[in-house]
């Protein structure tokens, strides 16, 4: 270490070991690195926010769930037809899972903020007031993503397939199998309009390139059908059909936001 004597007799050290104890700094003002362990908790604390956003949504949507299962049930199924409940707790079950759709619809906005405030030092001006912009779409594409559902795909499968049949056997619903799928596509299409704000944020934070992604197209296209099969569960496959179309129009959009912004 080098050493400068003052005009009062003191010594101030200087030259290149200087700030060997001061906490090392990147490029962005004010973003210092801490360790990894720091880190992690932090992400734990931030994502058990979330979980308890999440579980508190579906505490003040029970109340409602019953009024919220008797109008899919109206809206979706011949009303002739009762609701069939083959164990004690099926009716909770059900009504907690349509609850979970409510409690993910909100809480998703709140993952996103809360993954800002986790990396908000590491960003740049600009970034920070993209990362804001994304909070509020992130709603609105999963509220139009379970809209597409539940007015597209629920209709037709219910009304045009399962009960297509109808005159051949009489249908008695498991009320918990039905509402399991009827939030499970109403989810399912709210997490997959998603897909542009990830794939913007992941170009933007430098996780890919864009030229890899165009390039990469009949890879991208090959997961987009494997997803598809798995977030849908209709037998019929044309819930698989819709999500596996979305998902290619979401993923050429997303390639257009990108080259805008």
């Amino acid at each position: 270490m080098n050493s400068q004597h003052t005009g009062n007799g003191t010594t101030a050290s200087t030259g290149k070991n200087s700030g060997i104890n001061s906490s090392y700094t990147s490029g962005v003002p004010g973003d210092t690195e801490e360790p990894l362990m720091v880190h992690l908790l932090e992400l734990r604390n931030r994502l058990a926010i979330v979980l308890i956003w999440l579980c508190l949504g579906i505490i003040i949507a029970f109340p409602f769930s019953a009024k919220g299962m008797l109008i899919v049930w109206k809206e979706f199924i011949n009303t002739d037809i009762y609701m069939t409940a083959y164990s004690p707790l099926e009716w909770t079950f059900a009504r907690l899972k349509l609850c979970f759709v409510f409690a993910l619809g909100t809480s998703i906005p709140l993952l996103f903020y809360q993954l800002y405030r986790f990396t908000g030092k590491g960003l740049y001006p600009h970034e920070k007031r993209f990362f804001l912009k994304v909070i509020p779409v992130s709603f609105l594409l999963f509220v139009f993503g379970a809209s597409i559902g539940y007015f597209i795909v629920l209709p037709v499968m219910f009304k045009y397939i399962l009960f297509y049949s109808g005159d051949m056997a009489t249908a008695q619903l498991s009320v918990q199998d039905t509402l399991s799928a009827v939030t499970t596509i109403l989810s399912g299409f709210g997490i997959v309009f998603q897909l542009p704000l990830l794939v913007v944020l992941a170009v933007k934070m430098g996780l890919v390139e864009y030229q890899t992604l165009k390039k990469q197209r009949v890879l991208v296209y090959s997961v987009i059908m494997a997803v598809s099969l798995f977030l849908s569960p209709d037998p019929t496959f044309i819930a698989q059909i819709v999500v596996a179309f979305l998902l290619g129009v979401l993923f050429e959009f997303s390639l257009l936001l990108i080259r805008l912004f």
